[in-house]
């Protein structure tokens, strides 16, 4: 491993590592209206299917809302103002490895993360990191073979 490998020592003792990052801006070409619940959860249904399809186990650090910045003034797209919720404004998907398999039937094991946050990684937020070590691994990634 390289020395400026981002690793991070999950609870159990694990250390994983980061292998790959994509981020991109979470709203990046919304044309018109504002953020709803709804909105945020197609975004993120649509996120975590493209990992999966793409042969990766995922697991999503769940986001917060805010309230959206706009001033919506009822239009006539039917949404309801209380419903205008925003996600942080980068959403992170990144494929983390341990060199130790999950039960010992592989050569190691990788765990796809998707998180949400303000400002473009690296460094990844400091409460996402706490939240990255506190998954239960062996229940969430894969094993992988050589």
């Amino acid at each position: 491993m390289g020395e400026h490998d981002v690793r991070i020592e999950i609870s159990s003792g694990r250390s994983i590592v980061l292998r790959e990052l994509d981020q991109w801006l979470v709203y990046e070409g919304l044309l018109g209206g504002e953020p709803t619940s709804g909105l945020n959860a197609n975004l993120i249904d649509s996120i975590l299917e493209a990992s999966s399809a793409a042969g990766h186990r995922v697991t999503l650090i769940p986001p917060v809302e805010g309230p959206s910045s706009g001033n919506f003034d009822g239009s006539s797209d039917g949404e309801r103002s209380d419903d205008k919720r925003r996600l942080a404004k980068v959403a992170v998907r990144a494929r983390f490895e341990s060199d130790v398999p999950v039960d010992g039937t592989g050569d190691y094991s990788e765990l796809s993360v998707v998180w949400f946050q303000e400002a473009w990684a690296l460094p990844i937020a400091p409460g996402v990191v706490a939240q990255i070590t506190e998954l239960d691994w062996a229940a969430s990634a894969r094993n992988m073979i050589w």
